[in-house]
């Protein structure tokens, strides 16, 4: 057995993208029998962690979360960094994992050798990373140009290391129909930007939306929650969906596994991100919203290779460019039958199985 840590948060402002994919290469450690710990700072993130009945260390945090989420300073990161050592020797780490925007080259030295093997779970290449294993389980992974930082460095890079949770694995192969009657609307985790109830407001404007099904999925760290319990209760064709508990208690809202709302909705509206390999696994056609810097290599990518319509940056979004684009998709069948299947090939489930592989592999050859 082999004990591993990994470093992740999530909150109001940063997301739950992190942790959310980190728990899924953490089930598929404690498939194989093998310990996890989590290292954790913002409430949110770790009563999600919890829920999934894994131990949570948490670390010290400099700010508050109800007013943002600072990555921190220089010396903020290095306090972390020597706050984390004498766990790692407590819970004798073999494998660290971190997977936070907020890291620099002597954070990831100052931690390297009180561990086995250090990997890093990243998105844009900001540096060479000095780590014994880089993943980026991205459609852009392929394409960033990653440079080793030595010649022992493992590189794990494209959607066949993507991070995908288990409910999205080994689907069927997705029945397109050919009338569109149910839109899902989704951004993830958090909504900072109140996108999910502006998109609504906007298309209930129209007659020709009035007799379609919405299926809104509500996340844990939505702050706009009284704002969606009023449409839902306002108009008889808005459904509200939550897959976790949530601070607000809703008039009416159904909980369910996200694949279920996923296959039954013909398209959907989406934040960038791993939402869109979540869409793309079951076959779900997609408009996709780019809500922060990481999201958008993404989305052009995909975008380009025909998984989704890429409708450009929320703070520029145009009600007419969103209305032109969901026409184009619900009223094109042969266009959404072949995003339906392109996608489910793209995404095949078993990322997170490779990437233990991987490590395991790696820390065996030592031996």
């Amino acid at each position: 057995m082999i004990k591993v840590c990994i470093r992740a948060d999530g909150g109001k402002n940063v997301g739950q993208g992190h942790i959310m994919r980190c728990l899924s290469l953490a089930q598929a450690f404690r498939r194989h029998g093998h310990k996890v710990h989590f290292f954790s700072k913002l409430d949110k993130g770790i009563k999600i962690i919890e829920s999934e009945n894994f131990e949570v260390v948490r670390l010290t945090s400099y700010e508050q979360e109800t007013e943002g989420y600072d990555y921190g300073s220089p010396d903020q990161l290095a306090d972390e960094a020597r706050e984390m050592i004498p766990l790692l020797e407590k819970y004798q780490i073999d494998v660290l994992i971190m997977d936070t925007y907020n890291i620099n080259k002597d954070y990831f030295l100052t931690l390297k050798p009180y561990v086995g093997r250090t990997v890093y779970i990243d998105d844009i290449n900001k540096f060479i990373y000095p780590v014994d294993i880089v993943v980026n389980g991205n459609i852009t992974g392929e394409y960033l140009g990653y440079e080793k930082y030595d010649h022992g460095q493992i590189l794990l890079l494209g959607p066949q290391y993507n991070m995908i949770r288990n409910e999205f694995g080994n689907l069927p192969c997705r029945f397109v129909r050919s009338k569109v009657d149910e839109i899902m609307i989704t951004t993830g985790g958090a909504d900072p930007f109140n996108l999910t109830g502006s998109l609504l407001v906007n298309l209930l404007m129209e007659e020709e939306f009035r007799d379609i099904r919405f299926n809104v999925l509500v996340g844990s760290s939505f702050a706009n929650c009284e704002s969606l319990d009023d449409l839902s209760n306002k108009y008889n064709n808005v459904f509200l969906y939550a897959n976790t508990d949530l601070p607000y208690q809703f008039s009416n809202i159904t909980y369910s596994n996200i694949s279920s709302i996923m296959l039954r909705s013909d398209l959907a509206i989406s934040a960038g991100g791993s939402t869109l390999y979540e869409l793309a696994a079951c076959g779900t056609p997609a408009l996709a919203v780019i809500l922060a810097d990481n999201q958008e290599g993404i989305v052009c990518k995909m975008d380009e290779l025909g998984y989704v319509m890429n409708l450009g940056w929320y703070n520029q979004l145009k009600k007419d460019l969103v209305l032109h684009k969901l026409d184009e998709l619900r009223y094109d069948f042969q266009l959404r039958r072949e995003m339906s299947s392109r996608g489910q090939r793209l995404v095949d489930g078993k990322g997170t199985e490779r990437i233990v592989g991987s490590i395991i592999q790696s820390l065996d050859n030592d031996y």
